[in-house]
């Protein structure tokens, strides 16, 4: 079993980074909220997730690397939703499991499906068979809309506002990346609605 992959990143693909490992260069999948972090000539040490995937008469190794052994963990939950598989799974993945856990966790099957490939359906499914281990992993406080402070409030301020859930998380990144670590959630709507605007 390969725990994890330590190197440089040579580059990042569409929902993959290369690590070279020493002459050997490796490809491994990424969740988009992962490799939004990732860039050419970072040092990573990263927990990976090992999948071998059928492909006709040949056995495909994928490795799935992750920031932390937390979110491998989360990930291994996730895809053992009936219908969700690896690359599925990679390919939603596009905010981080904290977040996609607190929705799991307070039903928000809204929320679930504005993560690519997630329809009503396979949300609702997704919630049947993780939300109490969500809740067990992350804590009660995932239910309550303040795991992440000002996010969670700047969340809910720009929806009353009628941005659709998906666009809200997009702008508060974009908004959170612009302004201090410990800006409030007035600063945060501020921007993330500057931002919307284009200004």
């Amino acid at each position: 079993m390969i725990e994890s992959i330590r190197g440089s990143v040579e580059r990042t693909a569409e929902s993959a980074v290369l690590i070279r490992c020493g002459p050997v260069v490796v490809s491994v999948l990424a969740p988009g909220y992962f490799l939004r972090r990732v860039s050419p000539g970072m040092h990573l040490d990263m927990p990976v997730y090992l999948h071998l995937q059928m492909e006709g008469n040949r056995v495909v190794p994928l490795l799935v690397g992750f920031p932390d052994e937390k979110d491998r963990e989360f990930f291994e939950k996730f895809i053992s939703v009936s219908g969700v598989g690896v690359r599925a799974a990679v390919k939603a993945l596009e905010q981080p499991p904290d977040r996609i856990a607190s929705a799991i966790a307070s039903e928000d099957c809204e929320y679930l499906t504005t993560l690519p490939g997630i329809g009503s359906k396979r949300a609702r499914q997704i919630v049947a068979g993780l939300q109490e281990q969500m809740r067990n992993m992350y804590g009660e406080a995932g239910t309550s809309g303040t795991a992440d402070g000002p996010r969670s409030e700047a969340r809910a301020v720009l929806r009353q506002l009628g941005v659709p859930l998906g666009e809200a998380d997009r702008l508060i990144d974009q908004a959170c990346g612009q302004l201090e670590e410990n800006a409030g959630t007035s600063e945060v709507v501020k921007r993330a609605m500057r931002i919307r605007s284009g200004n």
